[in-house]
């Protein structure tokens, strides 16, 4: 185990204490969800390093952490939100965003009309040319259009959205009719969203360079036609892979260094836009649960705990992202004993409610705690109505678990 794993897991363990202290571990918590502040922090000011723009949005991705309370600290850092349906739009205004995205690909005329009271801290990136037509003849917020780049740069197939039959964005090729929608409209802005997890960066920046081209002939066009308006922001999106930072140049760096070698006048002619969700708060986040039985089935040891699939549906229903696990004991320290094969076994009442099998760990008993780290991204997010169980209590912490807050009680979903 690393010095940095292992000084993770000890600010979990101080927290966990912490929260024991503050009195806020009842019988009734058999689970608590942790945000790290300093590693939040941390993870934005490295993704606003590593690009050095001038003039850059970074407008953290709502929807694979929607907590209200790690909103508004985000917001007051200085850092904006993309929302991806009205509801997040609101969650953005309720945590005084000053730079909101709106990217969701089905949104009703009444929606985009109610943006009209939020003005231009708001950039609306329509799906399609036909949304265009829904636009309010005087937008009060901005206008981008979305363009699918029509290149593959996620390796699983889940996350795809830049095929040519992708339900997201006006295909590339169709140029013409682009540029004849930027004339008639009043559009400032394009948009691409290659894929999630991504794992080839040189298509990646392929991608923006080409919405950069297109950003520069619809920019010839509109100086043609004699109209004053351009282009002038480039919404990148986001889509990397989670990462850790601690470990020389990161993914995050390189990526940005490619585009500034590829692309200078992204950052001398143009204000620039991510949506780096999933990357900034995956490794944010940890859990910890009880152990509620232990038992042998044949060969194999199942541990039973009150997180699974509700919590990590991602990793349930299509593949597991490797949350590292960690044995407490019954005080909360790291245990120590046989290692043993086991499985460890959710609360929910389907077969396929395992949060990992076959995984090897010193021997777990009943009364047991399981950590579960990196678990900041697409978990308390996706949080499952299946079997009706409560949303654990949500804690911040800060200064390594030595400082804790309670962000939100536990509450029920039904």
């Amino acid at each position: 185990m690393s010095d940095h794993a292992s000084t993770l897991i000890e600010q979990s363990q101080r927290a966990y204490q912490a929260a024991v202290h503050r009195g806020w571990v009842s019988d009734k918590d058999s689970s608590l969800l942790f945000v790290d502040w300093d590693a939040l922090e941390a993870r934005l000011a490295h993704l606003s390093n590593a690009f050095g723009h001038p003039h850059a949005n970074h407008c953290v991705a709502i929807k694979t952490m929607p907590h209200q309370a790690v909103l508004n600290r985000m917001v007051a850092w200085g850092y904006g939100l993309e929302a991806a349906s009205m509801e997040e739009v609101y969650l953005a205004v309720e945590a005084k965003a000053k730079h909101i995205i709106f990217d969701s690909p089905v949104k009703r005329s009444h929606e985009i009309d109610a943006c009209q009271a939020i003005g231009d801290r708001l950039l609306l990136n329509v799906n399609s040319l036909e949304e265009l037509e829904r636009m309010p003849e005087h937008p009060s917020f901005q206008i981008g259009i979305r363009i699918n780049p029509e290149m593959q740069v996620s390796d699983a197939a889940l996350y795809h959205v830049s095929g040519l039959e992708s339900k997201f964005g006006v295909p590339i090729s169709d140029r013409s009719s682009i540029i004849d929608a930027i004339l008639k409209y009043p559009v400032t802005a394009l948009h691409v969203h290659s894929g999630s997890s991504m794992s080839d960066l040189t298509q990646a920046v392929q991608a923006v360079n080409a919405l950069m081209k297109l950003a520069k002939e619809a920019n010839d066009s509109l100086a043609k036609a004699g109209e004053s308006r351009r282009i002038t922001v480039i919404d990148m999106g986001g889509g990397l892979s989670p990462e850790e930072i601690n470990k020389g140049e990161s993914y995050m760096q390189t990526y940005a260094s490619a585009l500034k070698a590829s692309i200078p006048e992204l950052w001398s002619d143009f204000h620039l836009v991510t949506e780096f969700g999933q990357w900034t708060h995956f490794h944010t986040g940890f859990a910890i649960s009880d152990v509620e039985y232990a038992m042998d089935r044949g060969s194999q040891r199942i541990a039973f705990i009150h997180l699974g699939a509700d919590f990590l549906m991602r990793d349930a229903y299509s593949s597991p992202r490797g949350i590292p696990l960690t044995v407490l004991d019954q005080a909360a320290k790291v245990k120590v004993a046989t290692l043993c094969k086991h499985d460890i076994a959710g609360p929910l009442c389907f077969a396929g409610d395992y949060v990992v099998r076959d995984v090897t760990l010193p021997r777990i008993d009943a009364g047991d705690k399981l950590l579960m780290r990196h678990t900041g991204s697409n978990a308390y997010a996706l949080w499952s109505r299946h079997c009706s169980r409560d949303i654990p209590k949500v804690i911040g912490v800060s200064q390594q678990g030595k400082q804790v807050e309670l962000l939100s009680e536990r509450k029920q979903v039904w």
